[in-house]
């Protein structure tokens, strides 16, 4: 069940990235390139995994801790490909990821009920009333924290808000892009505080997942003053 929802998830999230720039100039271009954005995403998603076999082979300690796998990564190693491909066969990065963007967490949506299906990125046990009885990757059953159908409902509350922002708010050139990295990394950092697998706290409470949101919300605040005031 959870290889046929990731399936569904890259189909309609696809599907959609296509429907969107069916219209555009650069339909030729961001279809013949589409694999290079989904192969820069997957290698991304994995550096984590990359880093620590690194570790493991040589000896040589991470100075924190990392995951196998990472969404933040992929968007990450996707945004470098973009950059890369916009460069290349010079074309605004804006107006491009503007064209795609809300494809994106309708597929992150789906996504995460195949992690839902599959047991990963758990939540934490709680006696709240959102707790439902779920296992961990270990097979331990208990009242848990639902991170993966949150995570599933914030990022189509998050697809829902840029096609609103899109068709009500005329947004100038990049911002629809902005918005999105702004909301997610706001909707990962909430998230991970309520999950069972997090990774150790490194900064109080904060661990480098925290960090790392905090520092691309940084990074979307600066480009977003240098772009209204070039």
């Amino acid at each position: 069940m959870a290889s046929a929802l990731y399936a569904l998830a890259a189909l309609v999230g696809g599907a959609a990235y296509l429907y969107r720039v069916r219209r555009s100039e650069l339909l030729p271009l961001l279809a013949r390139n589409l694999l290079w954005l989904i192969l820069g995403g997957f290698l991304g998603a994995n550096l984590g995994g990359a880093a620590m076999l690194v570790s493991r082979l040589t000896g040589a300690a991470l100075p924190f801790a990392l995951k196998d796998t990472s969404i933040l990564g992929a968007l990450l190693g996707g945004t470098a490909t973009a950059l890369w491909l916009c460069r290349r066969y010079a074309v605004s990065f804006w107006s491009a990821a503007d064209q795609g963007i809300p494809a994106l967490p309708l597929a992150l949506s789906i996504g995460r009920l195949g992690c839902f299906a599959r047991g990963c990125c758990y939540g934490a046990p709680t006696a709240s009333w959102l707790g439902l009885y779920l296992p961990d990757r270990a097979g331990n059953w208990l009242p848990r924290y639902p991170t993966q159908l949150l995570s599933a409902a914030a990022n189509l509350l998050i697809f829902l808000a840029l096609l609103a922002v899109e068709r009500y708010g005329r947004p100038r050139e990049g911002e629809l892009t902005r918005l999105f990295f702004a909301l997610f990394l706001l909707k990962r950092f909430g998230i991970e505080f309520l999950r069972g697998d997090a990774l150790p706290a490194v900064l109080g409470p904060l661990n480098t997942t925290h960090l790392t949101c905090l520092a691309g919300l940084a990074l979307v605040g600066a480009v977003s003053l240098t772009q209204r005031n070039p």
